[in-house]
């Protein structure tokens, strides 16, 4: 077996194993469940693929779990109510949204300590990276303001007024533009990260939560947490070019590195929803625990985790390359496309 088929792979099959074949090839197999402290709101892979960082909300800690051995290697006491989390581009590095406390903490994971804790806005949620590491954004929930920080100073640059609610962040792959989710409305705004300033917005529809752009910057994804759907938007126009009906509540969402799959936490249904993206349907949904949130792809797109906030687990994935192009198996929620 390769490297990359090892990394996010597990040695130990266990009975009752879960197989759902996709649209886009690919099979998609449940191979373990991990209890985590209290309340994972949200998990993610290092960029070198080596840990998964999650984020326990209720038991006020971050827990860093190797992505081989399925293990908790690290536990991080930091002292309020993590939710979001942002690897450096070396993975050396998290930075970390407290969400009672107004503040992010920035930790180095070599020695486990918070080298800096850093004063943001009410509330906040999703914290972000510009590719290139230069930059730091923080949506503020309840302050509906988006900081920057310089992350070399670890200083506030610039603070930008949002809207109601803003969420999930997103930054294109060439770090030109940022895109943010105003979950209050039913639009995202567009910002030159240049000048850290809103220069568009694109309607999306009702309750846009978390979002993700494809690797060639030419498309971008956004759950839409009360209307129960993903919506497409084509990036070189600005303009939404069509939806798809999934489970209750989607949450978190995740684009699996060929840009095919699109892995979405439908919360209420307790599944993990399957997107193919060039038809733009859910070809497939896998049972999980109570209340999917969170859910990573590793960087080789070999392992799929999902974290579900009420069980205090973490369900773990393994994706199978298959020569199939129809879905089969225990496929539910099959959809076509709602053009807008």
């Amino acid at each position: 077996m390769t490297s990359h088929a090892r990394r996010g792979a597990v040695s130990l099959a266990f009975a009752g194993l879960c197989t759902l074949s996709m649209a886009s090839g690919a099979k998609l197999t449940a191979v373990k469940r991990l209890h985590v402290p209290y309340g994972p709101k949200s998990l993610r892979f290092s960029p070198d693929g080596s840990m998964v960082a999650v984020d326990c909300l209720y038991s006020h800690k971050v827990v860093l779990i190797d992505s081989q051995t399925m293990q908790i290697t690290q536990t991080i006491a930091v002292g309020g109510e993590p939710v979001e989390c942002a690897f450096t581009p070396d993975s050396k590095q998290l930075w970390v949204s407290l969400y009672n406390r107004a503040e992010v903490d920035h930790i180095d994971l070599t020695t486990g300590k918070i080298i800096d804790r850093i004063a943001v806005g009410q509330i906040p949620k999703v914290v972000e990276l510009s590719p290139d590491g230069k930059w730091l954004y923080v949506a503020n929930w309840s302050s509906g303001t988006v900081m920057v920080f310089d992350t070399a100073t670890r200083q506030r640059v610039h603070e930008l007024r949002a809207g109601r609610i803003p969420r999930g962040i997103a930054f294109t792959h060439d770090g030109r533009w940022a895109y943010v989710a105003i979950m209050g409305s039913d639009r995202l705004l567009k910002i030159d990260v240049s000048k850290h300033r809103v220069v568009g917005k694109v309607i999306v529809g009702i309750t846009p939560r978390h979002v993700v752009i494809s690797s060639d910057d030419k498309m971008l994804y956004v759950s839409n947490n009360l209307g129960n759907t993903i919506t497409g938007v084509d990036l070189t126009t600005g303009k939404s070019v069509g939806k798809v009906r999934v489970g209750k509540m989607p949450r978190t969402i995740a684009l699996s590195p060929d840009g095919h799959t699109l892995y979405v936490c439908n919360y209420e249904s307790k599944t993990l929803g399957i997107v193919d993206v060039q038809s733009m349907r859910q070809v497939g949904a896998s049972k999980t625990d109570v209340h999917p949130i969170g859910v990573t792809v590793s960087p080789d797109g070999q392992a799929v985790w999902v974290c579900c906030y009420r069980a205090s687990t973490v369900r773990i994935f393994r994706v199978l390359n298959q020569s199939v192009h129809d879905p089969v198996g225990t496929v539910t929620n099959r959809v076509h496309a709602r053009k807008p």
